[in-house]
């Protein structure tokens, strides 16, 4: 269970920063520098918060308990957070107040091309880049954790991984989000008889309550606390990943998985009403909720009825996805602008403009940036010859 539905994911991630952009635009009075009465831990599965709070108790720092949320996601909550998948880990270090992103994303591997998802008349093979062994990248979370393990947390592996290797070896209960999720991805699963043995029951997805166990998951984690980096990407379980997915039509190496290697970026780091926003670079896709907040710096959300603050937000998302779809990339291949994402012009007093010509009912927003090459009325900038910025104009 490697991929998901690209759809569930745009939904997911649409979702949550759409949430993200209404819980700041209400948190951002909020006393900077106070330091919170408790530890907090937020995941996806309690099971998964649980383990961090363990490794917390146990000594171990935030660091730590991240290792051990992440390691516990990939046991409990397997159709999202996989071994299998990548992740960006966003830090901040208190001791010389250092802000990082860890970026554990999948690498496409070595004979990956261009026309890998097409037929011989050049046709979307449907599915073909969603399931099975082709949609698979080289996986990061394994080098992910044990990089922020090596270089950030004080405990061994060995500790940090217990949490998640007891629940793989005895098992958990499935949840209504699991039942939900797999029921959802039936049929894909049924297609692969050993993932049809671990994940479904009798081919079909397991009941809430069903108690899951994943033994083999439990000694590749094993591994891993006990060699580091070298228990996933070298040795045996290198060698079966690379059999097991070239036995079934993909394209993976030794060498691809061998030469995996984690790299820190800077963050994203903008404002919005004197709040700074600390957010993933890319290849992650935190620019764009820096770039929508730009955009809804110059509107009174707080006394909005909640239709017009919705929609002010959706349509702040509608643009900054826009400019995602067509300049986002991995910056180790793709030159991401992202100074001119956040260009400051588009957030200065007056870069909004109001009027109502013609018809009282018509709101026309003016604003002002640029980014080049493009140039249609659903983009947030527009390109003047010269490089110099002009006001735009967009209806809502």
């Amino acid at each position: 269970m490697q991929v998901l539905s690209a759809v569930v994911n745009l939904m997911r991630s649409l979702t949550t920063v759409f949430q993200t952009l209404l819980l700041i635009a209400a948190c951002c009075q909020a006393v900077a520098g106070e330091k919170p009465p408790a530890d907090a831990i937020a995941s996806a599965q309690p099971l998964a918060t649980a383990a961090g709070f363990r490794i917390l108790d146990e000594g171990g720092n935030a660091f730590d308990a991240a290792v051990a949320v992440t390691a516990a996601l990939a046991v409990v909550e397997p159709a999202s957070s996989g071994l299998g998948g990548g992740g960006f880990w966003l830090l901040y270090r208190a001791s010389d107040g250092k802000y990082s992103m860890v970026d554990g994303r999948e690498k496409a591997p070595a004979l990956a091309h261009r026309r890998m998802y097409l037929d011989d008349q050049g046709n979307v093979i449907r599915g073909e880049s969603l399931n099975g062994p082709l949609a698979a990248g080289i996986p990061g979370i394994p080098a992910g954790i044990v990089y922020l393990a090596n270089n950030y947390g004080r405990l061994p592996l060995s500790k940090s991984l217990a949490p998640a290797i007891s629940y793989a070896e005895q098992g958990f209960k499935v949840t209504p989000r699991y039942h939900g999720m797999m029921s959802f991805r039936q049929d894909v699963v049924k297609a692969s008889p050993a993932a049809a043995a671990i994940f479904l029951d009798n081919n079909s997805a397991p009941e809430v309550g069903y108690q899951l166990v994943q033994k083999d998951l439990a000694g590749v984690l094993k591994l891993i606390a006990e060699r580091g980096h070298d228990g996933f990407y070298h040795g045996r379980v290198a060698q079966q990943l690379v059999t097991d997915v070239r036995n079934h039509g993909g394209i993976w190496s030794l060498d691809d998985l061998a030469g995996y290697k984690i790299v820190e970026r800077k963050p994203v780091v903008s404002e919005y009403r004197g709040v700074r926003i600390i957010t993933g670079s890319p290849p992650s896709s935190g620019v764009i909720i820096s770039e929508a907040l730009n955009i809804l710096e110059r509107f009174d959300l707080q006394t909005m009825e909640k239709p017009g603050r919705d929609h002010h937000v959706i349509e702040a998302m509608r643009r900054a996805y826009r400019d995602r779809a067509v300049y986002l990339g991995d910056p180790d291949f793709v030159d991401v602008p992202v100074a001119r994402l956040l260009e400051p012009l588009c957030r200065g007093p007056g870069a909004y403009h109001q009027s109502g010509q013609g018809d009282p009912q018509r709101r026309v927003k003016q604003y002002t940036g640029f980014v080049p090459d493009w140039d249609d009325h659903d983009s947030l900038f527009h390109h003047r010859p010269g490089g110099q910025p002009r006001c735009r104009h967009f209806e809502y």
